[in-house]
């Protein structure tokens, strides 16, 4: 029997999603064999992460551009990209702010039961807009409490201050308003429909 076109770009991504899957766990291993331990558990403790976003029920194709995302921040981080690549750290929070406020918000409609779903389909485009972009600064904030916790406790590990903690959250802010109000326009029938979709 033939996929519909909605039904072949779910499995699509969820064999990117699997790739990527693929990638932290080579990645951990490289650098655990070239004796980067920090760098191999992290990418190790990346798939932690990954499960939890597949738990959420997040869409394929929005899983796969977060953890994708998550993969290339994680490769910036250990390789120093960011200390090379002008403006890379903000393009990045821009994008996995963005991204990731699409995945918070199916998980809180997971853990808020099928009502709150069912009524997240009928809010209007602004305050979708608005709750999306909420959800995404409220877990930018997070983030950057996590940065300021491994700043006081490893200095060397961190290199981080005030107006990067306010740059990263403006770019996650500008990018959960642009994730909140595509997803909004172009993909609020995903609310109703399954991962895979």
């Amino acid at each position: 029997m033939a996929r519909t076109a909605p039904e072949a770009r779910g499995a699509t991504a969820a064999g990117v999603c699997a790739l990527i899957r693929l990638g932290f766990v080579a990645s951990s291993v490289y650098f655990l064999v070239q004796g980067q331990w920090a760098a191999g558990l992290r990418f190790l403790l990346g798939l932690v992460l990954l499960a939890a976003v597949a738990w959420t029920g997040t869409p394929k194709p929005y899983e796969a551009a977060l953890i994708s995302l998550v993969l290339l921040g994680m490769w910036a981080d250990v390789s120093h990209w960011y200390a090379r690549v002008t403006h890379l750290d903000t393009a990045v929070h821009f994008a996995l702010t963005g991204s990731g406020s699409i995945v918070v918000l199916f998980g809180f409609l997971r853990v808020s039961g099928e009502e709150l779903r069912a009524a997240s389909r009928r809010l209007p485009v602004r305050v979708l807009t608005l709750w999306i972009t909420m959800l995404g600064l409220a877990a930018a904030a997070l983030w950057e409490i996590y940065e300021w916790v491994v700043e006081q406790v490893a200095p060397a590990s961190m290199r981080v201050g005030y107006d990067d903690t306010v740059a990263d959250l403006v770019a996650g802010a500008v990018g959960s308003v642009v994730a909140g109000l595509l997803f909004s326009v172009a993909s609020r029938h995903r609310l109703s429909g399954t991962s895979e979709s």
